[in-house]
C-alpha cells in the first residue's frame, strides 16, 4: 500500500469534498457506540457485584 501525501491530496480536491463531514459521522457513530457498550459493561457488572 502505498502513502498518499499532499501533493496528491491538492492534485485532486474534487475526490476529498466531504471528506471532513464524513470523518465527523463517522466519529460520532464510534463514540456513540463506544458509550453504549460502556453503559452496558457498567450495568452488568454492577448486576455481577450484586449477585
Amino acid at each position: 500500500m502505498q502513502k498518499s501525501n499532499r501533493s496528491e491530496i491538492a492534485a485532486f480536491p474534487e475526490l476529498f469534498t466531504g471528506l471532513d463531514q464524513f470523518v465527523a459521522e463517522q466519529a460520532g457513530r464510534w463514540l456513540k457506540g463506544g458509550g453504549v457498550v460502556f453503559v452496558l459493561a457498567l450495568a452488568l457488572s454492577a448486576a455481577s457485584c450484586a449477585a
